[in-house]
């Protein structure tokens, strides 16, 4: 299965202006189930951004063990051991994924890769999480939607003071 997992704010940025995400600190992500749902996670797949800002900012690397795939046009310097760069486009990485996932694969994003799934219905799941904060600008959850799209809402919950959506393909 081919699932996103991300949060945002109530008026839907993932991360402020800087890529910083520190709005997010008095939500741990414990609490929303996050542990249950990455032990099921075999491959992450990341844009190069959203790469680039957690190597920045998450030390140690929390992703050690899983396979990673950076979706980049570049290249990158000092990859983490189970990391790769991805560069044969969007198409050719759904159909990879799909012949090759021994366990489920996380779309880690940004919001445009999470997108690019949806725009071709290669997002099977999509677990987004709420936080009751308006920044008010920055990185926007989905920037560049190539064409309306309906998913269908398969659970509504709450983790304290964390909306949680789970959508799914239609």
């Amino acid at each position: 299965m081919i699932c996103g997992y991300i949060a945002s704010t109530l008026d839907g940025y993932i991360a402020a202006a800087d890529h910083s995400f520190s709005f997010l600190d008095p939500y741990p992500a414990e609490e929303a189930g996050y542990e249950e749902f990455y032990a099921g996670i075999g491959t992450l797949v990341m844009g190069r951004i959203t790469y680039e800002v957690c190597r920045r900012s998450l030390s140690p690397w929390p992703y050690a063990g899983k396979r990673l795939l950076v979706v980049t046009s570049g290249t990158l310097a000092n990859l983490p051991a189970d990391a790769e760069i991805w560069s044969a486009g969007i198409d050719a990485l759904i159909d990879h994924l799909r012949a090759d996932a021994r366990q489920d694969v996380w779309i880690v994003g940004g919001g445009r890769l999470q997108q690019a799934f949806i725009d071709r219905d290669a997002l099977d799941r999509l677990d987004q999480f709420i936080v009751p904060v308006v920044l008010g600008g920055g990185i926007p959850l989905y920037p560049d939607v190539a064409r309306p799209r309906t998913l269908k809402l398969a659970e509504v919950g709450r983790f304290g003071q964390i909306a949680h959506l789970r959508l799914e393909r239609p």
